[in-house]
């Protein structure tokens, strides 16, 4: 996880605030209990081959699927569903190999590599097949610089809450956000109270639990987001200023001639908060971002791994396939019942019309 400083009114960090107390506090949660897993041998991996577990519209799914793209990696796909009352990320066989009981987590050859950014940094060290994102010369530190920056932009809350002044969530989305964080609650207590003698999946949804708790103060306060605003406003104001005056202003990319981690961090970052209706709040004044913005959205793997996976028909599509995997008789029991009634239905309708 992610902590977003605090600025005061001239931009500069100041002293943390109640929202860098809170996730601070989930994020120290986070590493104590179950740190991030770096090419673990984990005997519940699949043992051959490169394997994804992701969500299609998860922005750290995003990251990783992005990241295989660059380097150009081939692997197989295993959708998580974290929505619509699902929450696979919580089932035993999947905590199992990602304590933290989120997604992604990335599988290579039975072992296991979990967050995001720790992905993309394992990745780019473990495939060598293509140009390194995260070159070791005179650039490291800019690169570094950028990429650290773009990991500071709280995306989970930008995309989920509903910020002042910032663009509202689609009603159907607005519903379910509003009771998502209350299910996942409800969800990890049931798993809790299941496997309270499982000394691993205890520790596990416990961890989990206290983590979530903190996220829900930080997405239910209208305080916190528009903190969240503030701060990504300073950080878009400082990405302005490096493609104004660094190479990105003679048509170089963010930190040089070559395309690099940050500039893939920056862009899944851009690409998402544009999506989400953000450009004319964070960016609206800075045209050198927009343009950037548009630059990465046409990236030929900035469109495979993440603007083709934000489709209505994606997500239901997988939403709907679990439904029916994990309560296929019910479904079925409700179908049937629907076309009894139809039928009937119609029935009464002919009736009527003799």
């Amino acid at each position: 996880m992610v902590v977003v400083a605090s600025y005061d009114t001239n931009g500069d960090a100041s002293a943390p605030s109640q929202l860098t107390d809170l996730y601070e506090e989930a994020s120290i949660l986070a590493s104590e209990t179950t740190k991030p897993l770096t090419n673990n041998r984990n005997l519940h991996s699949p043992q051959n081959g490169v394997h994804l577990y992701q969500f299609p519209a998860s922005f750290y799914s995003c990251e990783a699927r992005l990241v295989l793209e660059e380097k150009g990696v081939d692997y197989k796909e295993h959708d998580i569903c974290i929505i619509a009352g699902l929450f696979d990320q919580y089932e035993p066989e999947y905590v199992r190999l990602n304590p933290r009981c989120v997604v992604p987590t990335l599988c290579i050859d039975g072992k296991v590599t979990s967050d995001a950014h720790n992905i993309v940094l394992h990745a780019d060290e473990f495939f060598p097949q293509s140009t390194k994102l995260f070159p070791k010369d005179d650039k490291t530190d800019i690169v570094k610089e950028q990429f650290d920056l773009a990991c500071s932009v709280f995306v989970e809350a930008l995309t989920y809450g509903e910020a002042p002044g910032g663009p509202k969530l689609p009603w159907q989305m607005r519903g379910m956000m509003k009771s998502n964080h209350g299910k996942k609650y409800n969800m990890l207590t049931k798993k809790l109270n299941e496997h309270r003698d499982d000394p691993y999946l205890k520790a596990c949804y416990e961890s989990k639990m206290a983590i979530l708790t903190k996220q829900i103060e930080i997405l239910d306060s209208e305080k916190q987001l528009s903190d969240i605003v503030n701060a990504t406003k300073i950080i878009m104001k400082q990405l302005n200023k490096q493609l104004e005056e660094g190479p990105a202003k003679d048509g170089g990319w963010l930190c040089g001639e070559n395309y690099t981690i940050a500039d893939m961090q920056w862009g899944l970052t851009l690409v998402r908060l544009h999506i989400r209706g953000y450009h004319d709040l964070l960016w609206g004044d800075y045209p050198a971002i927009e343009a950037y913005c548009q630059k990465i959205m046409a990236r030929p793997a900035i469109q495979k791994a993440v603007i083709q996976y934000q489709t209505a028909s994606k997500i239901g599509g997988l939403v709907l396939r679990r439904k029916i995997a994990k309560n296929g008789r019910e479904i079925v029991l409700l179908m049937a019942a629907a076309a009894l009634i139809r039928i009937g239905l119609n029935r009464i309708a002919s009736k009527e019309f003799q």
